[in-house]
């Protein structure tokens, strides 16, 4: 079996280094695969991708990325297709990520004995609306619309990240509901790992006092859906409660940092490769993860609640952020934001109970966000065989019947 993955998103943009990559990884491994094209556009970057790619066999194939309209990249994209469909043999698996991805492999799909899987991770159209590229309501996201309804039907199997897509998702159509497997964005492996040495020199660096700080962190973007204001909002309020309150900001973003958090003293903004993300996450006290209620957040798995907590740092999480709120309550790694829970109490329990917060969440996320944990769905996902149910994790990672 050779799969095809093909991807619209930017092969430099941290989430296909820290989410794609990973799951090509792992299919790779499986037994049954011979090997991987990878078909992805590229808006900036150059080839920083080639030192995140698994050792494995894949080939890669990338096209530049003028715009998701500009008709270059459409060009981009119809080379693609057509490389799909002269590479595709029967057996093989098509995956894209995204509906306008499926879309591109749809050619490759009509040879006979291939399978199209839909990698589906959040509602496309409505993100297009919340990053201004389209107009609700308009013509584009009124195709956009039934271009998604025409790939979750069209799929012979779909991958969703969250319970909550999942269940919107056969709400809206039906006709899904028995070709569903949830697997929720895990953490990049390499995040697991950590020396304490180099934590022990970061936090001299920064003049981090575990005795006398409180480290609030938040890691990633400052995009339309992280809210730059809140996060603001919420560490002016902890440092009410606790003088000594830090804020460590870890973006890519750095002049969009600087203009929303100007030079605040206790505000530290880094700009790191991903793959040292955990030396400075083990320097937190309680990671963010603040959004606005929406049909994009509700239906999300965002990669950073996984690595806070595969850094063993509990998560201060808003409302309506996919499976994220259940699983902070069910399993006791956070706190739910909301306007009855007083912040004296997050601080003194965190600075009371570090070493079993740290424990605790290292082991949920092993639980939930390990991906070598779901090596056996990601086999039934291209392999085609009847999905099962998994009764470990009631929230996420099982495949729905």
């Amino acid at each position: 079996m050779r799969i095809a993955y093909l991807t619209i998103d930017n092969i430099n943009d941290n989430v296909i280094l820290a989410q794609t990559f990973p799951l090509l990884g792992r299919l790779a491994t499986l037994p049954e695969v011979d090997g991987i094209d990878l078909f992805a556009l590229r808006k900036h970057g150059g080839d920083r991708y080639r030192a995140y790619l698994p050792p494995t066999r894949i080939r890669v194939r990338v096209g530049n990325n003028h715009g998701i309209w500009h008709p270059l990249t459409w060009l981009h994209l119809v080379r693609f297709a057509l490389q799909a469909w002269a590479r595709t043999r029967a057996g093989a698996v098509l995956i894209g990520r995204n509906p306008i991805s499926l879309l591109c492999l749809s050619l490759a799909a009509s040879r006979r004995g291939t399978r199209l899987v839909l990698d589906y991770r959040g509602l496309l159209s409505e993100e297009y609306v919340l990053q201004g590229k389209i107009a609700r309501r308009g013509r584009m996201h009124r195709l956009l619309r039934r271009l998604e309804r025409w790939a979750i039907r069209r799929a012979d199997a779909i991958l969703c990240v969250s319970e909550r897509l999942r269940e919107r998702t056969v709400r809206w159509q039906p006709v899904a509901a028995g070709k569903i497997v949830v697997i929720p964005c895990c953490y990049d492996p390499r995040v697991a790992g950590r020396d304490e040495a180099t934590i022990e020199r970061l936090r001299g660096e920064l003049a981090l006092d575990p005795a006398r700080d409180f480290v609030l962190a938040y890691a990633g973007s400052l995009s339309v859906w992280n809210r730059p204001e809140a996060i603001r909002e919420v560490f002016h309020a902890f440092r009410q409660i606790h003088a000594r309150t830090r804020l460590l900001l870890l973006t890519g973003d750095l002049e969009a940092a600087q203009a929303s958090f100007g030079d605040e003293a206790a505000i530290i903004i880094r700009s790191i490769p991903h793959e040292e993300i955990q030396h400075h996450l083990a320097l937190a006290d309680l990671g963010l993860l603040l959004r606005d209620r929406s049909s994009v957040n509700r239906v999300a798995s965002p990669v950073k609640f996984a690595e806070y907590l595969a850094c063993g740092v509990p998560v201060l999480v808003t409302p309506g952020v996919g499976d994220c709120p259940d699983i902070v309550r069910r399993e006791g790694v956070g706190y739910l934001l909301d306007a009855d829970l007083p912040l004296s109490r997050i601080v003194s329990e965190i600075r009371a109970n570090r070493s079993d917060f740290r424990a605790r969440c290292r082991e949920v996320a092993t639980r939930y966000f390990d991906g070598d944990a779901y090596r056996a769905l990601y086999g039934e996902l291209v392999g085609g065989k009847a999905f099962r149910r998994l009764p470990e994790s009631p929230s996420v990672g099982k495949a729905c019947a």
